[in-house]
């Protein structure tokens, strides 16, 4: 076996061994466990009965830098949470001291189960990528027992084991919508850190990254950057994955919404009817990870597209209204008469209409939604006052909430107001943007 680089650390559990052949069972292995390599540091890990055993290798093999870091306390040998407790606080020291865990280097040979147990769990807990162990040759004597001196130094890569580990460790992040942290623990496989990974997992990290990118820009509203990526064609992933391989309708939905904004009035009824069930869904999903104050700014933003979305199939852009239309001379009208403040004119003639301005020009025209929409500002945590308090507004401190239980019956009010003004395809249009939430 090719020597270790330099400056690499070494552990090693200490045990007992032969009483009565203390040098052949124990000493001899562990000192040929520290001579197959280059050290900077080499750690003996004995209990406190074995102390002495560690103490004597330590005096006899004076050219490495050795110390000893018994178990705390007697006993603790054969209890494997202690063990655990202090080789991880062992190891953690190493890590501190500026070690990478591709330099560390366990051997778990001598010592109780309990100690080897542990210092193993220890090593996969830093991801340590390799682990040692002295094996017996076939060299036997008469009474069938290892010849002293025989023994070989074997290493385990525990590469494939932790690799798989992270796969199950993204894939409960991904079921929970974390797909920016799917991306950080599952690295591109043309990163160095990865070209020791077995070439079918490359495979699928592969594949699992773009869904990670499609998912992770559809969640942040980024429609355009999800429809660049290039998704798996044909995809070939465990079992547990194939439920992520985004559907027909869902590719479709995303290429829609990744459209500018239409020109007609009419058609720009249609596109924001899309973006209502987005926002909608992906408030959902801020209410579900306790993000309130993002959920209430999503509501808000809801209200006011319903009211631009039925403004447009009346051939009305709220964000520019020909002052000679009869219903927004009404507006300005009542407004004025009303002592409210009257629209703003825009830098284009036309005047401007906010989301309460709107709903009156609806309530005008005769749509049904202009009372609904005026009603929705008895809202408690959409009142202006209360939306102005927002620390993403005007104010200094987050929306605290007990329970999630008034923002959620809100979302339930916003939901019946978006099929009711959409219906058949707003339901389905609902449904397709909660599908991306994989926690349900």
């Amino acid at each position: 076996m090719a020597s270790c680089a330099q400056g690499e650390v070494l552990l090693l559990t200490v045990g007992t061994g032969n009483k009565d052949r203390l040098r052949e069972t124990l000493l001899e292995p562990l000192s040929k466990s520290i001579r197959q390599g280059t050290w900077r540091r080499v750690v003996l890990l004995p209990s406190q009965s074995t102390q002495q055993n560690a103490d004597v290798l330590k005096e006899e093999i004076q050219d490495v830098p050795l110390e000893v870091r018994p178990l705390p306390e007697q006993g603790n040998e054969d209890d494997a949470d202690a063990c655990f407790a202090h080789f991880d606080k062992v190891i953690t020291e190493v890590r501190a001291a500026g070690v990478s865990e591709d330099k560390i280097l366990i051997d778990f040979t001598r010592g109780t189960k309990a100690m080897s147990a542990a210092l193993v769990l220890a090593a996969v807990r830093h991801n340590l990528p390799r682990l040692r162990y002295i094996v017996s040759s076939n060299q036997r004597d008469e009474r069938g027992l290892v010849v002293p001196g025989e023994e070989l130094v074997s290493e385990i890569h525990t590469t494939t084991m932790l690799v798989r580990k992270r796969l199950d460790d993204a894939l409960r992040l991904f079921q929970h919508g974390d797909f920016a942290a799917t991306l950080l623990i599952l690295p591109d496989p043309e990163n160095p850190f990865s070209q020791a990974w077995p070439k079918e997992i490359i495979g699928f990290v592969r594949q699992i990254r773009p869904l990670a990118e499609y998912y992770g820009a559809w969640d942040r509203l980024d429609y355009q950057t999800a429809n660049r990526v290039q998704l798996p064609e044909a995809p070939s992933l465990p079992s547990e994955w194939m439920r992520f391989i985004p559907t027909k309708m869902m590719r479709e939905w995303v290429r829609k919404l990744a459209h500018p904004l239409p020109d007609a009035n009419q058609t720009k009824a249609k596109h924001l009817r899309r973006l209502l069930c987005e926002l909608l869904a992906n408030g959902e999903r801020r209410i579900r990870d306790r993000q309130y104050e993002d959920a209430v700014l999503r509501a808000y933003r809801v209200l006011e597209l319903i009211g631009q979305a039925r403004l447009f199939e009346y051939n009305l852009d709220s964000g520019s209204l020909p002052p000679e239309h009869d219903a927004v001379k009404m507006l300005q009208q009542e407004l004025i008469k009303k002592k409210r403040k009257p629209i703003n004119i825009g830098e284009d003639g036309n005047y401007q209409a906010g989301r309460e301005a709107v709903a009156r020009l609806l309530r005008i025209l005769g749509d049904p939604f202009g009372d609904r929409l005026l009603a929705m500002e008895n809202e408690a945590i959409l009142k202006p006052k209360t939306r102005n308090l927002s620390i993403l507004v005007h104010g200094f401190q987050a929306l605290s909430m007990q329970d999630d239980g008034d923002i959620r019956d809100l979302y339930k009010r916003l939901e019946n107001l978006i099929l009711d003004d959409g219906g058949f395809h707003s339901e389905l249009g609902l449904q397709i943007a909660r599908s991306l939430d994989f926690s349900v």
